[in-house]
């Protein structure tokens, strides 16, 4: 199975411009998955211009909340509130925009940029100021996430699976074993021929046994929904603890969290690089790409 763009698009996503990231360190993002709000990182680097960057997220996600970090110094860029108000006029308020910065030890240079980006600018997702004790800062974004309802819709986020991604399981001596569509912290789904599995709805399967990328667990689920295809059923099942309660024992969760990120973020940075590449060589549809995994699929 082949990642298609649209999958990763899917979902309001949240865009940190050029982060400090000692004062928020990438293993935020983790944190934030967890609490349901889908972020990532957005580096300057040398190799690709910024705003062709954010001309491409802009393009490709269209349930955007984007922060800039104002105290970053990018070239070619000399002042944040010029750059800022361009990208606005440019793409008609299509993402959602907020600015982060440092504590500034002036209270009035925190009152003028306010003022600035605030009232004079309009920016709906906030004028942040960050401390320089990092410890306090997680708090500060979830508290502006949560208010700019950044999961979106979703109670849980999804990541999309590579081939390396399995599951088996046996129900009356008869093994089963395949390639997972999807998971969360709270579901998986999984696609096998038509007929092959025959189970009826909210029947348990107990003793599941995962492989994400190499992290190797156990779980039961239950089938809550399946979907007939082209010569496939999707089965979507729901994860249940060894109380039988909704969702992974707590020492699997934990584990699994930065598992689940690093596949979501993996997918993320392999698309936007394809993008780039293509549009290097003048490609300007890129509804197609898809991201290839040379793992065939088996069902045994």
């Amino acid at each position: 199975m082949a990642i298609t763009l649209n999958e990763i698009a899917t979902g309001r996503k949240t865009f940190f411009i050029a982060p400090d990231t000692s004062l928020m360190p990438e293993s935020f993002l983790e944190d934030f998955f967890a609490l349901g709000y889908e972020c990532y990182y957005i580096e300057n680097d040398k190799k690709i211009n910024l705003r062709k960057k954010l001309d491409v997220l802009i393009s490709l996600f269209h349930d955007v909340i984007i922060f800039f970090n104002i105290d970053a110094e990018i070239n070619g860029i000399d002042e944040w509130t010029v750059f800022i108000r361009n990208l606005i006029d440019s793409y008609n308020n299509q993402a959602e925009i907020g600015i982060l910065y440092t504590k500034r030890q002036n209270k009035n240079d925190r009152i003028m940029l306010e003022r600035k980006y605030l009232y004079e600018m309009g920016l709906s997702c906030g004028c942040i100021q960050l401390e320089h004790q990092k410890k306090n800062n997680f708090e500060i974004i979830e508290k502006i996430l949560y208010m700019n309802q950044a999961q979106g819709r979703r109670k849980t986020i999804r990541a999309i699976c590579p081939k390396s991604c399995t599951f088996s399981f046996t129900i009356d001596e008869r093994n089963y074993s395949g390639n997972l569509q999807d998971i969360s912290l709270s579901h998986f789904s999984f696609t096998c021929p038509e007929g092959y599995f025959n189970s009826q709805m909210y029947e348990k399967i107990e003793d599941i046994h995962f492989n994400i990328k190499g992290y190797i667990f156990r779980s039961s689920a239950i089938l809550i929904m399946k979907r007939n295809l082209n010569f496939e059923t999707l089965y979507i099942m729901a994860f249940l603890s060894s109380t039988g309660t909704n969702g992974l024992d707590e020492r699997i969760r934990v584990q699994l969290i930065p598992n689940i990120y690093q596949l979501m973020s993996t997918n993320f940075k392999t698309m936007m690089n394809q993008v780039y590449a293509k549009m290097g060589l003048g490609v300007t549809n890129t509804s197609h790409i898809e991201i290839a995994d040379s793992t065939e699929d088996d069902f045994s």
